[in-house]
């Protein structure tokens, strides 16, 4: 026994592990763009089109309560909640490409300026759908407020982004738009955990689909907005200075999360984007 550990010690070597915790974070990176790329294409193919012929009542197909009569202010918070939606996705991945922030700085920041105005924007009006029309809006009050705490994460995450990037923080500029990606991108997390579930058991188990409430929802409201970060805390402290084998193990779990995307990513598209557009 002790020979063979000695063995696979002597395979685990610091530049193995770099390689590999490097190597994860590609394919979670990836998985990820291809996720949110379908996405993206979803809200242009659905909300925009409705709103480009002036059919935003049409979002009550997908969206209950998305569209209601003679509530202007409302309506208006979910036409640049579904406007923003397409304009964050793609722009939190452009400013996630390092290429990018070295080869055009010009494009990175301006891009990140309209990141983090789609960011805030996409908070605010989400609060104001949740306070307004909590009543029509899927869900009971566990999963309204942790979509609210959600949207103060995200507008925390924003300004400590901008404040490290205008004193020159780069580093540590970079550590919060990371957070505030992966705290964006929360809702996106939820479908394909949900669907991922869903392909796995064959059915909605854990989930009331006429109310959407269950168990399983209230654990993954939970899990979404918190294990995420807590992830990347981790990754990156270990990225930083773990060993080899906390890099090889985190390298692991990286690929894991990215697999488990991969199912979410495969049942949203075929279950829930690809069926809504016509």
């Amino acid at each position: 026994m002790t020979k063979e550990r000695e063995k696979l010690k002597s395979l685990v070597t610091p530049a193995v592990a770099k390689n590999a915790i490097d190597m994860s974070a590609k394919f979670w990176f990836l998985t990820v763009v291809i996720g949110q790329a379908i996405f993206s294409y979803y809200i242009l193919a659905v909300y925009y089109t409705a709103i480009a012929a002036q059919n935003t009542q049409d979002f009550n197909i997908v969206m209950p309560g998305g569209y209601v009569e003679g509530d202007v202010w409302g309506n208006i918070a979910v036409v640049a909640h579904v406007l923003f939606a397409a304009i964050i996705t793609v722009g939190g991945l452009v400013q996630l490409i390092p290429a990018i922030r070295s080869k055009v700085p010009a494009l990175h920041r301006w891009n990140g300026r309209l990141y983090i105005l789609a960011a805030m924007t996409m908070s605010l009006s989400g609060a104001f759908m949740i306070l307004t029309r909590s009543d029509v809006i899927v869900g009971n009050i566990f999963g309204h407020t942790t979509l609210m705490i959600n949207g103060v994460i995200i507008i925390a995450c924003a300004i400590m982004a901008v404040k490290r990037a205008r004193q020159k923080q780069f580093v540590k500029h970079r550590v919060w738009a990371l957070r505030l990606f992966i705290a964006v991108s929360g809702v996106w997390m939820f479908r394909i955990g949900m669907m991922a579930w869903i392909t796995w058991h064959g059915r909605p188990v854990g989930i009331d689909t006429a109310t959407f409430t269950g168990p399983f929802l209230t654990v993954l409201y939970t899990l979404v907005y918190v294990f995420p970060l807590l992830f990347l805390e981790v990754y990156l402290r270990v990225q930083a200075r773990g060993s080899a084998n906390q890099r090889l193990f985190t390298a692991v779990g990286v690929v894991l999360v990215s697999l488990i995307f991969a199912g979410g990513i495969f049942g949203a598209t075929m279950g829930m984007w690809l069926p809504r557009i016509s």
